[in-house]
């Protein structure tokens, strides 16, 4: 895998006209490709094999320099701790402002179409969402309409206000062109299901000016410092899932959690599944799922795309999967995201993994960041990778400094060294870039790693993770006797 993106499109792995200053650029990263370059190999062997580091180190930076001037958690945290009910008044909008709500409400009548297609089962939702969103269209204007009327005067909405605090996850729907932290509010007070928002500022990138609604599911709400959001919660004791718990993390204890999964098998399946019983990545502060493909697949949980196409060989020296290409685009549109940032650990587990995020906590809890980064080591034959957990300067650590691993091992190996993509980020966080490794052994009882008899009926309450289990029935009575300590289900 150290040859470098085995799962990248063909579409990059073609050169072009277009690619030369690409190869350029990475010939002045890694000086050995410039020798190379001169052999029989030449652009080609060049981009196969450091593109995706290249992709980490500028997505690294660019994250870097949108986040270095963000305000610490501790003093947004102390500036909100007084915070009470505000009440918002709607205003009247400018022509431009009714032209965007208008916009707005035609996006979202055809996003509710989009989605009719779907399963019986979400249909009463999806109806729900539809009237709700109608109802507060109407309801808007007939306040804007009427605004010095004694009935007008009662349409004011009770939020609880967070400046620049972002709520991740239990989206329900994303309303474009909303002008206004106000106006986002309403929306959610006027949606059935809607217990709290948060709200992009004009200029905060993709979310600029888009109102998110969230839900009671899959879990409790974090607050996520992150400047140029607005959140709030409506405080309606009539919606199903009221109250919702909306905390900070513990200090030290914030985890951003993802995985990759396959557009076509099972993995899609077991997401699907895993949302549905609020288990596995899904109890996390943050989460998010990757694919090369757009896919929806739970609601509000949409995977954001992967240029690979997930395909590898197997071989090397231990007959694994060379897949390390896959996983630096992988990381490479991570760090892209940049949402790593604003949490204390990172981790990345297999679709088949079945994980409980709170018991992670006891592990990581007692842990100090380092300059260079902390990681855990799963198994004592090497870092195995269907649950991999990095502090946030262990991410830094490894997108900025991918590029000198390939090129480091490649030159140790005189050639691909043959690894998984598990052990060349142990290797190079490890040897080449001196992160703290810590051998934690009780986080994760798998079949490759010489688990104890019995081990996979699950009736350990201390292990972290247990895998691999790919159909959604075993994952299932794994996680139910792993919670209950007694085997429900035996194989």
């Amino acid at each position: 895998r150290v040859r470098g993106p085995v799962g990248t499109s063909s579409a990059v792995m073609h050169l072009s006209s277009d690619t030369d200053a690409l190869v350029d650029g990475a010939e002045e990263l890694f000086p050995v490709a410039r020798s190379r370059r001169q052999g029989a190999a030449s652009r080609a062997f060049l981009l196969r094999r450091f593109l995706p580091a290249t992709l980490l180190v500028v997505a690294t930076l660019l994250g870097l320099l949108l986040f270095a001037d963000r305000p610490s958690r501790h003093s947004l945290e102390q500036s909100h701790l007084g915070a009470g009910t505000v009440q918002l008044r709607a205003t009247k909008p400018s022509s431009e402002n009714a032209r965007n709500e208008s916009r707005a409400e035609d996006d979202t009548h055809s996003d509710e179409n989009s989605r009719s297609s779907k399963p019986k089962h979400h249909h009463h939702a999806e109806d729900d969402d539809r009237r709700a969103e109608v109802g507060s269209s109407h309801s808007s204007r007939s306040h804007e309409n009427h605004s010095h009327s004694d009935a007008s005067s009662k349409v004011i909405s009770q939020c609880t206000i967070l400046d620049n605090i972002f709520l991740p996850g239990n989206d329900i729907l994303r309303v474009p062109y909303v002008t206004s932290a106000e106006r986002c509010c309403e929306r959610c007070r006027h949606h059935q299901r809607c217990l709290a928002w948060s709200w992009g500022k004009s200029g905060s990138g993709l979310d600029s000016e888009v109102c998110i609604l969230k839900g009671a599911t899959p879990r409790a709400l974090t607050k996520v410092v992150t400047v140029g959001y607005v959140s709030g919660e409506t405080h309606q004791s009539d919606k199903d899932g009221y109250p919702l718990s909306v905390r900070f993390a513990r200090p030290g204890q914030s985890l951003y959690c993802f995985a990759l999964v396959q557009p076509h098998g099972y993995e899609s399946g077991l997401v699907a599944m895993q949302y549905e019983e609020q288990a596995g990545i899904f109890t996390c502060d943050e989460y998010a799922v990757y694919s090369n493909r757009r896919l929806e697949l739970a609601p509000g949980v949409i995977t954001g795309i992967v240029n690979s196409t997930l395909k590898c060989p197997m071989g090397g020296e231990f007959g694994t999967a060379l897949n390390t290409g896959i996983f630096l685009a992988l990381w490479a549109k991570v760090i892209q995201d940049a949402r790593f940032v604003f949490h204390d650990w990172i981790l990345k587990a297999d679709p088949d993994t079945v994980f409980f995020a709170d018991r992670l906590l006891t592990h990581v809890a007692p842990l100090e960041e380092t300059p260079e980064g902390v990681y855990l080591n799963n198994c004592q034959f090497g870092l195995h990778g269907p649950l991999e957990v990095f502090s946030r300067n262990a991410v830094k650590n490894w997108a900025l400094g991918a590029g000198d691993c390939v090129e480091y091992f490649t030159n140790l190996c005189s050639g691909p060294c043959g690894w998984g993509e598990d052990m060349f980020i142990d290797q190079c966080l490890l040897r080449k870039l001196k992160a703290k490794r810590v051998n934690d052994y009780g986080i994760l009882i798998e079949a490759h790693c010489d688990p104890p008899k019995g081990w996979d009926n699950c009736d350990n309450q201390s292990a972290v993770a247990f895998h691999p289990f790919k159909a959604e029935e075993d994952w299932r009575a794994c996680l139910a006797n792993s919670r209950a300590g007694t085997t429900i289900f035996r194989k």
